[in-house]
């Protein structure tokens, strides 16, 4: 090993860490591995500049975009509505009937768009015909996953395995070179989660249900105890005082963030904040008028939407979301929709000791009072997912135009008339022509963080290759491997993969990954695309957890569920389809 190379280590491993515990954004993290490798010289600055450059990064910014025309224009809710009138009132009637649509629709179009998408439409069909949104959420996003690994473009990993293929001088993947696989993966998987996966998820309460008192569907808030408050005096009396509202006193401070006993006899007072946990119809009365806020601002705010009639709603944090890494305290919601924001509901208590502090992720439910201009702001959608609304339909008259743009790119990908970076650059092109979509909209609704993720990342295959690390790393994989048939170097490197991508972005895993699977190919003497397939498919196949894709963390609070259901679910379905792709890559590409 030289130098060169454990630098190169201590720099993945540095990117691992940052990954891992998010203490940055991934993009922030790809951009700064990339800084590091240019500075250390590791890669030139035109290598390490070439991720903005790179045709999978941009095919993937233009298909995200066309994904965003097909949105504004209504034809995916009116495609999706249409089919949803045809689903029966069981759990498997209605996944017999709209996980093929998605898994389809997935093969095209952005999955974790497709699931933003079904996302409030499937809570609201729930609670019209009594099904917890827990049997259908899941479901509909592993399918969406699995129907992205159809075609070229169904997944950004697709295009990235591409693109490290082109980069390593690998004849690129066609348009469906693929599809049988992806559709013997998407296949199995439908039949496990039609008979078995939708039974084995537990049957949450609805999140609509506003009386709820389960756990998983409490939401958090924090008060200021005001001269005069009822809430004054010991913790027994408080906590009594909270009883009526189904209110309970989870954690005290001082005025100065100082932790305070929470014994029964402790004493709250003037200035002290008050961490509550309580379901949302528990905390819409204890917020009764204008005097409590998590702070003064919010207070403010609160007085001047009470001029007007008001209502609560359940919003999540929708994928690309402005919200996204801003405080509560710093939202503006009243500026940006007449909302106001009451109280937060995760996956676990933040760890701040102020809950106005608390940075939103994606996922994040948010308990908003606001005034009936909500659900009509047709820039809403952008930022926030209304659970008890359907989405807006905009541009109706503009939907066949678009239907038409985007059938055409995707006609030219695949007949090989033009790569598909020109041919989603075109799309795009006449999509703001025809107005279907205004670049202004589609810049907002795009997550730019998928973008220099892999603008960023691309340096790391880079270097990996520069420095020889690739083969480094292969040598001693095939060292492990030695003597094993090609079978079981397919599903070594299956099982890797996927353990990998739990812990790093499916895409950063896939960057990864993929120039050591050439290596190994190589020296194996075998076609380097069966490797290749089988990093492209293990880096988009991890469902027992809810971090291995975009799409599982979107549902995860929504859906009320647990790590353990991921793992309870998911574990059977990634070994059922992850033993469908290594046996049939195995037989195409075995030596005969």
């Amino acid at each position: 090993m030289t130098f060169e190379m454990w630098f190169l280590c201590a720099v993945i491993a540095l990117a691992v860490v940052l990954f891992v515990t998010e203490k940055v954004g991934i993009d922030v993290t790809a951009i700064f591995i990339a800084f590091v490798l240019m500075v250390s010289g590791l890669v030139t600055v035109p290598e390490g500049l070439s991720g903005f450059s790179n045709q999978a990064a941009l095919a993937i910014l233009s298909l995200l975009i066309l994904n965003t025309g097909l949105e504004k224009t209504g034809v995916l809710f009116l495609a999706t509505k249409k089919l949803v009138a045809f689903t029966g009132g069981k759990p498997w009637s209605v996944l017999l009937v709209l996980l093929p649509f998605v898994a389809i629709l997935s093969a095209f179009t952005n999955n974790t768009a497709v699931i933003a998408l079904f996302l409030p439409m499937l809570i609201l069909m729930g609670n019209s015909k009594g099904i917890s949104p827990s049997k259908l959420l899941m479901p509909m996003a592993f399918i969406s996953i699995l129907g992205g690994l159809c075609t070229i473009i169904g997944t950004s990993t697709n295009l990235l395995v591409n693109s490290i293929a082109r980069q390593y001088g690998v004849k690129p993947f066609t348009f469906f070179e693929f599809a049988d696989i992806g559709l013997a993966m998407a296949a199995a998987g439908f039949i496990y989660l039609l008979l078995i996966g939708h039974r084995l998820l537990p049957s949450r309460r609805k999140p609509l249900d506003m009386n709820s008192e389960d756990r998983e569907g409490k939401y958090l808030t924090q008060l200021v105890v005001l001269h005069g408050s009822p809430y004054l005096g010991t913790v027994t009396a408080v906590r009594s005082a909270l009883k009526p509202y189904g209110a309970e006193l989870l954690d005290l401070r001082t005025a100065l963030l100082a932790a305070k006993s929470m014994r029964e006899d402790s004493l709250v007072e003037a200035g002290d904040r008050m961490l509550l946990r309580g379901s949302a119809s528990g905390i819409a009365r204890l917020k009764t008028g204008n005097k409590y806020a998590m702070t003064a601002r919010l207070s403010m705010e609160r007085a001047l939407l009470h001029n007007q009639e008001t209502h609560v709603v359940e919003a999540v944090v929708a994928p690309g979301s402005e919200l996204i890494g801003r405080k509560l305290r710093d939202l503006d919601l009243l500026a940006l929709y007449e909302a106001v924001p009451l109280a937060l509901r995760r996956s676990e208590r933040p760890k701040e000791e102020v809950l106005a502090d608390t940075e939103l992720r994606l996922g994040d439910v948010l308990l908003i009072e606001t005034n009936g201009n909500l659900a009509t702001d047709p820039e809403v959608g952008e930022d926030l997912i209304l659970l008890d609304t359907m989405p807006m339909v905009r541009s109706l008259r503009k939907r066949w135009t678009a239907v038409l743009i985007f059938v055409g790119v995707i006609a030219a990908a695949a007949t090989g008339l033009v790569p598909i970076v020109i041919s989603a650059l075109g799309g795009v092109m006449l999509m703001a022509v025809t107005k279907c979509i205004h670049l202004n909209d589609a810049y907002k609704r795009v997550e730019w963080k998928v973008y220099f993720l892999i603008a960023g990342l691309i340096p790391l295959g880079i270097a990996i290759q520069n420095t020889g690390l690739d083969a480094k790393i292969a040598g001693a994989f095939l060292s492990v491997a030695d003597g094993l048939s090609l079978a079981w170097v397919i599903g070594i490197l299956f099982v890797f993969t996927v353990v990998i991508t739990n812990v790093m972005a499916n895409n950063a895993t896939a960057l990864l990954m993929a120039p050591i699977a050439v290596k190994v190919a190589q020296q194996l003497g075998i076609d380097p695309k069966a490797l290749l397939l089988t990093v492209m498919f293990a880096a988009s196949t991890s469902f027992f957890t809810p971090v291995g894709y975009h799409t599982l963390t979107l549902i995860y609070t929504p859906g009320r569920y647990k790590f353990k259901d991921y793992f309870i679910v998911g574990l059977p379905l990634t070994i059922i389809v992850g033993s469908v792709a290594c046996w049939m890559i195995w037989q195409r590409y075995a030596p005969a």
